[in-house]
């Protein structure tokens, strides 16, 4: 008996290993954490380029392609056949502030399941959903506040299926925007109770969300139409070349000034969004990640634009790193990238 009772202590005790992997239009990232008790450890981040020509391909030759690089990045990490946690992302993800009234709370899948239509632009037999409910400043209150997430069932089948056939085992299905809002709400208490805006910027688009008291007002996706192949092309030239030495000075991003037009643009135009419905937030900063977050311009104008401080994030500044020196210089050089992962790999449901 006493040997039974060691193992299981051995079982709870060990570090659990947590993997968040982030599929982008032109970059793959993968994350593996170790948790023990309340702690996490870096074990691996990889980062894999699917080529500059990646927006261009026609989509069985981006299947293939996509597959190859995720299957050669999961081998090296060791992680085939191991429980991960994926995000979706784009046109056909819906993120949502709602009020139901009258309905109780172990009550809200059958009425969203048969009144969602009220909410969502799809029919609900096409999509899946889930819901996060809010904290209500009136406790008594008849209304219950939700942040609604739905998604085509379309594309997250059809992400589970590729996964699948190469053995992996997609155990959790987040949304970019609030993966991203996990990590940074993780990272550090002194951001609780502040009122701030993420920017995660890629190669064929990004998620904008804004936080209010650690719960999210607004989660938005964009997709850059007319250039993102010429940004995929500059994206995976940063991927290849992460500590930005590929231009003179080292800039770290590319040279388009349309592109920085154009994020500068939808983000002032969100932010003005959010601040019409909720006039009195006061928003502090925004952080940018992603693959063009170390673009020369971009942070410059956007604190022109919004007039407030527009900083770089990385998400691993306060988490053990289980890396030699060389290692870590890389991981720095790279930690734009990893912030969507690491809110998956963190994700609570991420046990396997």
């Amino acid at each position: 008996m006493m040997k039974r009772l060691r193992r299981w202590a051995y079982a709870f005790s060990r570090p659990q290993p947590r993997v968040g992997l982030d599929i982008g239009s032109s970059t793959i990232k993968l994350i593996q954490l170790e948790q023990h008790a309340t702690r996490y450890r870096l074990k691996r981040f990889g980062v894999r380029s699917l080529g500059s020509d990646v927006v261009e391909e026609d989509a069985s030759h981006h299947s293939h392609r996509l597959k190859a690089a995720l299957s050669d990045l999961l081998q090296e990490c060791e992680l085939l056949g191991s429980p991960v946690a994926i995000s979706v992302s784009g046109p056909s993800v819906m993120v949502k502030r709602i009020r139901v009234s009258g309905v109780e709370q172990d009550a809200l899948d059958e009425y969203l399941t048969w009144e969602g239509h009220q909410y969502i632009p799809y029919a609900m037999s096409d999509i899946y959903f889930d819901y996060w409910i809010l904290p209500s400043p009136q406790p008594t209150s008849r209304e219950t506040e939700l942040l609604l997430v739905a998604a085509k069932q379309q594309v997250v089948e059809s992400r589970k299926t590729l996964l699948e056939e190469i053995g992996v085992h997609p155990i959790v299905c987040d949304v970019d925007g609030l993966a991203l809002m996990k990590t940074i709400m993780r990272k550090s208490p002194a951001f609780r109770g502040k009122s701030f805006a993420v920017a995660n910027v890629g190669a064929s688009g990004m998620n904008i969300v804004f936080v209010a008291n650690e719960s999210p007002l607004v989660v938005r996706d964009v997709s850059f139409e007319g250039t993102s192949s010429s940004w995929a092309v500059d994206h995976a030239r940063a991927v290849k070349d992460p500590a930005g030495q590929h231009g003179p000075g080292g800039t770290g991003g590319p040279e388009n000034p349309s592109l920085v037009a154009e994020v500068v643009r939808e983000t002032k135009c969100c932010f003005e969004s959010v601040l019409e419905r909720y006039p009195e937030l006061d928003v502090e900063k925004m952080f940018l990640c992603g693959g063009q977050s170390k673009h020369p311009r971009l942070r410059s104008e956007l604190q022109h634009a919004l007039a407030i401080p527009a900083l770089l994030f990385n998400p691993f500044d306060e988490i053990e790193c289980l890396a030699d020196h060389q290692d870590h210089d890389h991981l720095s050089a790279s930690a734009h990238l990893g912030g969507v992962a690491l809110g998956l790999a963190l994700h609570q449901d991420n046990h396997g």
